[in-house]
């Protein structure tokens, strides 16, 4: 005889939804951090750093002065696509933004769950080495490739292979050689820091860095967003709030 068990709703969901912190989602690996659960940026910027905190080569300072010229007339297409077409607008720019996002980690990846647009991005904690742009692994995409590690409470990601036609701002431009490398920790269990290293020689004279904090927010789904509509009704394409 075959008999059957019948758990009410409230039983089945315990499991999914316990978690340390503010956030209510399942932590699937308990010997790291609990970063599962909905973040949003803590203060809203378009600006990853002050321009006059950017050590520029000329290069760099050449492309970031002809951006904010084509900025001032709406010429968004020749240097901004995020702004001009709803593509990507890469790592780090993602993290900017003022919309809301989650991360889960499953199967050695942890994914960001993007609010805007409804974007993925992807971190592999499986691999060894970066692909190399020139040979057969990968060409260049608008998120690039995230390969990370735990370094104790903190989840080192680096980004290669980024396409030149992001930025890492609204203005600030970059090479396809540059790499990003994110430093993830919680300061406190409903807030997360993330230390941004930019290394990009054609565009900037040395490394520097950069820091965004979010705060946890209530467990939610996130609604349809679809950046085209936004331009249709001419508002920003990417929010700035």
């Amino acid at each position: 005889m075959v008999r059957f068990i019948r758990l009410g709703v409230g039983a089945i969901l315990v499991g999914a939804m316990l978690c340390p912190g503010s956030g209510g989602s399942a932590q699937v690996q308990s010997d790291h951090p609990a970063f599962e659960g909905v973040w949003k940026i803590v203060t809203s910027t378009t600006t990853l750093k002050l321009p006059d905190a950017v050590p520029f080569t000329a290069k760099g300072r050449n492309e970031y002065a002809a951006n904010k010229k084509m900025k001032a007339r709406g010429n968004y297409d020749d240097y901004d696509i995020t702004t001009s077409r709803c593509s990507s607008p890469g790592v780090p720019r993602l993290m900017l933004t003022p919309m809301r996002f989650k991360i889960w980690a499953r199967l050695g990846y942890v994914t960001f769950d993007f609010e805007w647009n409804r974007a993925i991005r992807q971190i592999d904690l499986h691999a060894t080495r970066q692909p190399d742009v020139m040979g057969d692994d990968l060409v260049p995409t608008m998120t690039g490739d995230s390969r990370g590690h735990w370094e104790g409470d903190t989840l080192v990601a680096t980004t290669t292979n980024l396409s030149e036609r992001t930025l890492l701002d609204d203005l600030l431009p970059h090479s396809v050689d540059m790499k990003v490398t994110e430093r993830l920790r919680l300061t406190d269990p409903n807030t997360l820091e993330n230390r941004i290293t930019i290394d990009d020689p054609a565009y900037y004279t040395k490394p520097w860095d950069a820091v965004i904090t979010y705060k946890r927010q209530p467990d939610a789904i996130f609604p349809e967003d679809i950046c085209l509509d936004r331009i249709q009704a001419h508002q920003p394409a990417f929010p700035t709030s």
